[in-house]
């Protein structure tokens, strides 16, 4: 189905990065800050944010990174992200599809272990639009919006694998 709104998240515990695609068109793309939010409050404000992202945008497929089961070092807090983004899909009866990092590069890039910071200029050459958020003066900043690239290049991935190809003539 080409035209599926498709709500992609890159989750993370300090920041998640979501797009919103309809379609070739972005619809919406951001980072939710969560560095800023109590550790006992990420999980209520992330569900809030997905909350309205639905109520929004009315996605039939919910697209996420894949989050370990077990934690491992600075990861404590993804699982548990992971479950809330789960149980909600479950409950908004939206579509559920998980991706690895190296997967959704290799579609964007066909090289699974490219980093984040390759993955912006593809990305910018289809949505003209994100070139502001391209070659910040600080790297804190590129780190930042590295997550929202990531979640539209989540939602390409996803595109790319449930599409059937276009005919040429």
């Amino acid at each position: 189905m080409p035209h599926d709104t498709i709500l992609a998240l890159d989750p993370g515990t300090r920041e998640l990065g979501y797009a919103v695609l309809r379609g070739a068109h972005l619809v919406d793309s951001g980072v939710l800050t969560l560095r800023h939010v109590p550790p006992e409050r990420r999980l209520a404000h992330v569900r809030e944010a997905l909350e309205r992202w639905i109520r929004a945008d009315s996605p039939e497929v919910l697209v996420i990174e894949h989050i370990p089961i077990r934690p491992r070092g600075l990861q404590i807090g993804l699982p548990s992200l992971g479950r809330l983004l789960r149980r909600m899909a479950r409950a908004n009866r939206i579509a559920l599809a998980t991706y690895s990092a190296k997967a959704v590069r290799r579609t964007l890039l066909n090289n699974g272990w490219a980093g984040k910071p390759e993955v912006v200029e593809p990305l910018v050459g289809r949505h003209p639009q994100l070139r502001v958020y391209r070659g910040q003066n600080r790297k804190w900043k590129d780190r930042y919006w590295h997550n929202m690239f990531d979640a539209i290049a989540l939602g390409h991935h996803h595109q790319a694998l449930t599409q059937p190809p276009s005919r040429s003539r």
